[in-house]
């Protein structure tokens, strides 16, 4: 299997990083990787995460230094990654591509380049750090490609051929627009929410204890990611947080009116077939629909 990608750097060994190096060394792929806290960076040596160690990022900054690499991805939280990539600007417009792994992207704006190809691949933990790296976490999931830039059709084919071959998922297309209006109702508004619920329970004069059904388990799952990152996503990508946020109170307000039976129903109805075909409506919308 010709892969196109033969050496690549991974910059930010978090768990997205770390699997990412994991899932590229089973296949052969030689990886090179950083951290900002350089004990991550000797620990993914010992633990065998990455072939070979950077030490700076200013190192990493450098024509002669890249010429041997065939892709930099930038696996850090989503306003790192504009520093990053701006901290990368001898690489620009070399025969080494770039490419991110953020769940938001119009913070990324970049004039004059033609070798930045934009990723997200769409999987992930509650679990975060490199011990919680899995070499399998990219398997058959999604992977969505944005191309603001328009970069040199070569280097976007070896960007969608890494993610393919080398981590065996799907890729598809997005603008950036479409990418994050998108996230922001199917992921970044159920973190949110989970958040919100979190919250309310733990402001409540009512003792959960351990009666957490598995519902509200998922929403602790949720409310469990990694923090700094999910405050960079509600930050960035507000103004589509927003508008998915605004929906979910109408929705709400809805189901409210429906539970408290404060709209006028029809005779031929009754409140429960009316909640009943209600929430049938919103358990159509399967995940895979997205």
């Amino acid at each position: 299997m010709n892969l196109n990608v033969n050496n690549i750097l991974v910059i930010g060994l978090g768990i997205i990083g770390s699997s990412i190096a994991l899932s590229a060394k089973s296949k052969g792929i030689n990886v090179h990787g950083f951290d900002s806290d350089s004990s991550i960076t000797e620990h993914a040596i010992k633990s065998d995460v990455i072939d070979q160690s950077v030490s700076t990022l200013e190192s990493i900054n450098s024509k002669e230094y890249a010429k041997d690499l065939d892709l930099i991805i930038i696996a850090v939280p989503p306003k790192q990654t504009l520093d990053v990539l701006n901290n990368l600007y001898e690489v620009w417009n070399t025969n080494t591509t770039i490419t991110d792994t953020s769940s938001v992207k119009n913070h990324i704006k970049i004039e004059n380049v033609s070798n930045i190809v934009l990723s997200h691949p769409i999987a992930g933990s509650d679990k975060s750090g490199i011990d919680a790296a899995d070499k399998n976490l990219f398997i058959n999931k999604k992977n969505v490609l944005c191309n603001p830039f328009n970069a040199n059709k070569d280097h976007f084919k070896k960007v969608e051929s890494f993610w393919k071959d080398a981590l065996q998922m799907r890729t598809a297309l997005m603008s950036v627009s479409e990418h994050d209006l998108i996230f922001a109702m199917t992921s970044h508004l159920p973190h949110l929410i989970a958040y919100a619920l979190i919250d309310s329970i733990r402001l409540s004069t009512t003792e959960v204890g351990d009666n957490a059904g598995a519902g509200l388990k998922e929403f602790l799952r949720l409310s469990g990611s990694n923090p700094e990152m999910w405050r960079d996503i509600f930050t960035l990508n507000r103004v589509d947080l927003i508008k998915a946020l605004a929906g979910m109170q109408i929705s709400l307000n809805n189901l409210l009116e429906l539970i408290t039976e404060s709209k006028e129903i029809p005779d031929i109805f009754s409140h429960l077939e009316m909640l009943r075909e209600e929430l049938d409506e919103i358990k159509s919308y399967k995940e895979t629909k997205f």
